[in-house]
């Protein structure tokens, strides 16, 4: 494809990514799996591409069709450290069987195994949490480095999965789906043709293997991909539902300038214009900056002096007489939300609302989780800084809780409530 090379020596953009991926998809449409993966291996990502493989239950058509092209292509295996001991067995019977020389087994950071899955029954709690410890984030660590990466994935394997492309992109790197447009029964006659070894799990009633606790046994007719996370909502590790990096032992999305995209703001992740700054950290001449209440008072004239936008963030709780006669200098306000069970934030944003007519942005900060959203959003919060992997992957897939019952009035910025209403007459009459 005239230009890649160019386009990705210069460090792309997501939108370039994008743009690069449809164009590939274009000029491969009909090829056959072994063209495509070719094409990627040798001609458009050369020593910037690697394979990332379960090992799983059709792994082993992938890995062959690579082996065939270049032996020493990376092959990245994320070990949980839940996986089936029948599926590290296949692992090392067939890189033996393919002869491949760049196998890397990645797994969780131990310090952050300790601090989020202490008891090893996170899968049990927060399956979502879990995949985001033992997969997405040793993933995006493991491809540090890579322009793209190679996938199994076919669209015959759920309907989630029906609209995939041949190239996509992450957002970070291009992905290649060399194996899209395969059948079942191609992946059958492909193995009987190269004699490939089978995982030993298939015979037993798994089509898709995973991690052991997830995984259960599928029925003829069902959706090979109905025996993963049986009985959720949740069908994906969450490694193919958006670009992930490195979060606190976490996953999370990427913004164009390579900062983790972990604020929410009406329906989708979006990448944080604002700079939180330090306050011993120097003043960008440029740029939309955050700083904090203490650093606004103190520099309050030559904050007012920038023509950038200036937002302050303040502790939930906290008195907002000092910040009130600047209000109108302010395009947002973040209210810091200590702990889930601290409502000091929800009132804050409320004054800031209601009281004080604030009208910019205010975004609740503090890893705020899924549940507070609805609330927040009540009370007059407009954006959410989103680290909380459960929630992150909740979102993701479109989930957002919905409160019918409310005991307290709704905040329209800008409009008397039913409460201000019934306070002023009361005030009127006495």
């Amino acid at each position: 494809m005239a230009g890649l090379e160019a386009l990705m020596s210069a460090g792309p953009t997501p939108a370039d990514r994008v743009r690069m991926a449809s164009g590939l998809t274009l000029a491969h449409e009909g090829a056959g799996a072994e063209q495509i993966l070719r094409a990627a291996i040798v001609r458009y990502f050369q020593g910037r591409i690697a394979l990332v493989s379960s090992f799983g239950a059709e792994s082993a058509v992938l890995l062959s069709l690579v082996a065939e092209i270049d032996r020493a292509t990376p092959v990245v295996f994320i070990d949980t450290g839940k996986l089936f001991g029948e599926t590290l067995r296949y692992r090392d019977a067939l890189v033996a069987h393919l002869g491949l020389t760049d196998v890397r087994s990645v797994r969780p950071e131990s310090r952050d195994a300790a601090n989020v899955d202490p008891q090893g029954v996170l899968w049990a709690q927060e399956p979502d949490a879990c995949c985001a410890l033992r997969k997405v984030a040793p993933l995006a660590r493991a491809l540090d480095g890579f322009d793209a990466w190679i996938t199994g994935r076919k669209r015959f394997q759920a309907s989630s999965r029906e609209g995939l492309q041949v190239f996509e992109s992450d957002g970070r790197h291009i992905k290649v789906n060399p194996l899209a447009g395969w059948t079942a029964d191609d992946v059958t006659r492909f193995m009987e043709a190269r004699n490939l070894p089978a995982h030993p799990l298939v015979a037993e009633g798994y089509p898709s293997i995973g991690c052991m606790p997830c995984t259960t046994r599928v029925a003829a007719g069902e959706d090979s991909r109905s025996g993963r996370w049986r009985g959720q909502e949740k069908t994906e590790c969450g490694i193919h539902l958006a670009p992930a990096a490195r979060l606190g032992g976490q996953g999370a999305r990427q913004g164009e300038e390579g900062d983790p995209m972990i604020i929410y703001r009406d329906g989708s992740f979006v990448r944080d214009v604002w700079a939180r700054l330090a306050d011993a950290a120097e003043m960008p001449e440029a740029g939309a900056v955050l700083v904090s209440l203490g650093r606004w008072l103190g520099e309050r004239d030559a904050l007012h002096a920038r023509p950038a936008p200036v937002a302050v963030e303040i502790e939930g709780g906290a008195a907002l007489d000092p910040l009130l006669a600047d209000l109108s200098h302010l395009d947002m306000i973040a209210v810091r939300f200590p702990k889930f069970n601290d409502g000091r934030g929800y009132s804050t944003i409320r004054l800031l609302r209601e009281r004080h007519g604030f009208k910019g942005e205010i975004r609740a900060t503090g890893d705020v989780l899924l549940d507070q959203i609805a609330f927040l959003r009540r009370v007059g919060a407009t954006a959410f800084e989103i680290t909380h992997a459960a929630t992150r992957a909740a979102l993701a897939r479109g989930h957002l809780p919905e409160v019918s019952v409310f005991y307290q009035p709704a905040c329209v910025p800008g409009e008397e409530t039913a409460l201000d209403l019934r306070t002023r007459r009361r005030r009127d009459a006495a």
